[in-house]
C-alpha cells in the first residue's frame, strides 16, 4: 500500500473499505513517525459531534497523532503504538470518549501496514446520560482548586474533588465550558489503574 497522502475512499486498500465499519468507525492511517496520513469521511462528523476545533479530515495530513493526546496520557499511547508497530496482526485496547450527553466506550484497534499504521475506533457502547441540572457556585467550588483550577481525567473525563483528590466524580457540565475556569488534565484513580 502507497503511503502517500490519500484523499478518498479509494485510495484506501480495498480490504479496509471491505472488512471494516466504513461509513461508522473512524479510521485513519499514519506513518512512520505517526503523522496523519489520511482520515476517513466519519472523521469528521465525529469531530464535529464532539466540538473538536481545527481538526478538520483535510487538514490533519502531516500532523502528529500525539498532538491530540493529553501529556498524562502520552507514555501510555506512544507504548500501545510501539508495541503496535512491532507485531503482526492487531493491538486493542477499550478507551472512554464522553460528552455531557453520552457516555461512551471505544475499542482502539492498530495494526501496522507497510511503514505505517491502520487505526481504527469503533463505538462499542453508548447511553444516554441523564441530564445534569445547573452547576450552582456553592457545588462548584468542590471542584476548583486553591489555584482556580478543575482538574479533569484526560481518559474518562470525570472531574476531581478538591476536598479528596482520590473521588472523582461526573460533571458533565465541565466537558463543553468552565466559565473561563482554567483545566488541567490527571487520572483518575480508576483510569491511573486500568491504563497502568
Amino acid at each position: 500500500m502507497s503511503m502517500e497522502k490519500c484523499s478518498d475512499v479509494t485510495r484506501f486498500p480495498s480490504w479496509i473499505t471491505e472488512t471494516s465499519n466504513w461509513d461508522q468507525d473512524v479510521i485513519y492511517l499514519l506513518d512512520g513517525e505517526l503523522r496523519f496520513i489520511d482520515c476517513n469521511p466519519v472523521w469528521d462528523r465525529f469531530a464535529a459531534a464532539n466540538g473538536g476545533r481545527h481538526i478538520a479530515r483535510a487538514d490533519m495530513p502531516g500532523r502528529s497523532i500525539l498532538d491530540y493526546v493529553p501529556d498524562v496520557l502520552r507514555t501510555f499511547y506512544v507504548h500501545k503504538y510501539w508495541f503496535a508497530k512491532r507485531i503482526s496482526g492487531w493491538t486493542e485496547f477499550d478507551y472512554d470518549c464522553s460528552s455531557p450527553e453520552k457516555i461512551r466506550l471505544f475499542r482502539m484497534s492498530m495494526m501496522p501496514v507497510e511503514d505505517g499504521m491502520l487505526v481504527a475506533n469503533h463505538l462499542r457502547l453508548e447511553e444516554d446520560c441523564a441530564p445534569a441540572p445547573p452547576l450552582t457556585e456553592a457545588r462548584k467550588q468542590d471542584y476548583i482548586s486553591s489555584g482556580g483550577i478543575v482538574t479533569l481525567c484526560a481518559n474518562c473525563r470525570k472531574t476531581m474533588r478538591v476536598d479528596d483528590p482520590t473521588s472523582w466524580d461526573w460533571v458533565p457540565n465541565f466537558l463543553r465550558d468552565t466559565g473561563g475556569i482554567p483545566v488541567s488534565h490527571g487520572l483518575c484513580t480508576r483510569c491511573a489503574s486500568h491504563l497502568s
